[in-house]
């Protein structure tokens, strides 16, 4: 049976084009049930986490497949999906993808796949097969991709016999078993299917991540029918695998996105000019800042909806819990993908988040101040607390302005108490002199921040505002500045604790600051 764990779509209509949501009110703010960081599914209580996503746009629903982190080795990593109409409410539509509990299969646990439809309205599952780690019965090789069909995409059926194998022979036939994340979609001009497969391959004796791709003119063709084109993309930056490939062509570019299973941890991108060729025509190049969003953002898939382009991926739990470096698993991560002229992209806050979340509300400091805006002076550190956050979604829009460059500034979260001039345990902090945005969240002082949990570049340029917007939901958050870039991390206590606007030597000003739940 469906579990509906947030209601539907029709059913919210808090501030949906209501007269009068911008005026400032103490009240309670019914959100009946809205999310923008939703896991997997709610049962009974229980968040159940979500891995690698899927996302599969169809007649106006943006269907969101995924691995669920359920299951127990050797068998784990079931599909799943939830549905939304406006990244705000979500249905858990249930497992479609289930691994199969025998150490012999090819599906005692699934990987990541992908989602299409035919000319015949037919569904099209491509995913993962991945062999039980039992060395004396799984079979060979570990990873194989596999195909299943919908007319729902309730009930799905597996097509045993389709095993798309690597084809590496010898003494690097190990090499097969990194063979996932198939990604199909259709290239209008060669009018035939291709899948990406992430794998690996040698050069010159040195092994490395490449993306391989696989033709066939039918979705319905065997495993032998889809021919091997050979490589479509080479990591030229590393080793590491580029995991969970996605291409879309927008407007005059094509885009191919993939995550950095290395050190950075990212999800790169990479673009061409369109014009009249194929996807696999032309050479891929890259932005400066090549990157959506980052290490809070993991396993990134680009897809469509209508005109608008909109990247998902997952914000992981952390290693130690409430504190340490990102592991695997935990919540969806919603951003829309503006279009430069030239074709960079730059990551943005949904509007339907504005649209939703525009309940204006007071916010006190901790002294019984409202919360207006704050400037420094940069001769010392110094810190305004405020009040609890509330239990609902929030979203602060302010605008920051640098009139040095030197220190940081920002947002700090998880105050132990109704102080000012107190640093809390993590931060959100525009550090001045090494131009990016970062989230500490390992901080015992204001002289030791510890190391990073995640951060991203951009160039602060003196007396100058930019606008900033932070979407809050339980203990995930984002920042997006500026209309360029997005930092999203996980803050466990932010929901807790009291927070603070503060400056530590850095001589600036944050203004404007609003709340909306």
């Amino acid at each position: 049976m469906k579990k509906l764990w947030v209601i539907p779509v029709l059913a919210a209509a808090v501030c949906m084009g209501a007269t009068g949501c911008s005026d400032t009110d103490k009240g309670k703010v019914d959100q009946k049930g809205a999310n923008v960081f939703p896991v997997s599914t709610v049962d009974e209580g229980i968040a159940v986490a979500m891995g690698d996503v899927m996302p599969f746009y169809d007649d106006g629903v943006m269907n969101i497949y995924h691995l669920q982190d359920s299951g127990s080795s050797p068998f784990y990593h079931p599909i799943a999906r939830i549905t939304t109409s406006d990244f705000v409410h979500y249905n858990d539509e249930g497992v479609a993808l289930n691994f199969e509990k025998d150490v012999k299969s090819n599906d005692a646990a699934l990987g990541t796949g992908s989602f299409i439809k035919d000319a015949n309205g037919k569904y099209h599952c491509f995913y993962t097969g991945h062999a039980a780690s039992l060395d004396d019965v799984a079979p060979d090789p570990l990873e194989v991709i596999r195909h299943a069909t919908s007319d729902d995409q309730k009930t799905w059926t597996k097509d045993k016999n389709f095993k798309i194998k690597g084809d590496k022979e010898g003494d690097d036939a190990y090499l097969n078993n990194d063979f996932r994340d198939p990604y199909v979609y259709y290239d209008s001009v060669d009018s035939c299917y291709y899948m990406l497969v992430t794998t690996r391959d040698k050069f010159d004796g040195i092994e490395t991540g490449v993306i391989k791709y696989y033709a066939s003119t039918t979705l319905d063709a065997s495993a032998d029918g889809w021919e091997d084109k050979g490589i479509f993309y080479r990591n030229e930056e590393g080793s590491y695998n580029m995991e969970c490939p996605s291409v879309v062509r927008f407007g005059d570019y094509y885009y191919l996105a993939y995550s950095e299973q290395g050190d950075n941890r990212v999800t790169h991108y990479r673009y061409k000019a369109a014009q009249d060729k194929s996807s696999h025509a032309g050479e891929w190049k890259k932005f400066e800042r090549d990157s959506i969003d980052a290490g809070g953002f993991y396993a990134g898939r680009l897809e469509k909806a209508g005109e608008k382009l909109y990247a998902f991926a997952w914000c992981a739990r952390l290693t130690g819990g409430s504190s340490g470096e990102f592991d695997w698993g935990g919540n969806l991560v919603t951003h829309e993908l503006v279009q430069k002229e030239n074709g960079e992209l730059n990551a943005v806050m949904p509007k339907t988040y504005k649209d939703f979340f525009s309940h204006q509300k007071n916010y006190n400091s901790v002294n019984g101040d409202k919360v207006e805006g704050y400037t420094f002076d940069g001769e010392k550190f110094t810190a305004h607390g405020v009040q609890k956050l509330s239990d609902n979604v929030v979203r602060i829009s302010l605008n920051i302005e640098a009139n040095g460059d030197k220190g940081d500034f920002g947002l700090s979260f998880g105050l132990d108490g109704d102080y000012n001039n107190r640093l809390g345990s993590a931060i959100i902090a525009f550090e001045l002199e090494k131009n990016r945005v970062t989230c500490y969240n390992g901080v015992s002082s204001i002289l030791r921040y510890g190391a990073p949990l995640t951060s991203v570049a951009f160039n602060f340029e003196k007396d100058k505002a930019y606008g900033a917007d932070i979407i809050i939901d339980g203990e995930i958050l984002t920042v997006y500045l500026d209309g360029e870039v997005a930092l999203t991390a996980r803050i466990t206590d932010m929901k807790q604790s009291n927070f603070a606007f503060y400056s530590n030597g850095a001589k600036c000003k944050i203004r404007d600051i609003k709340f909306y739940e």
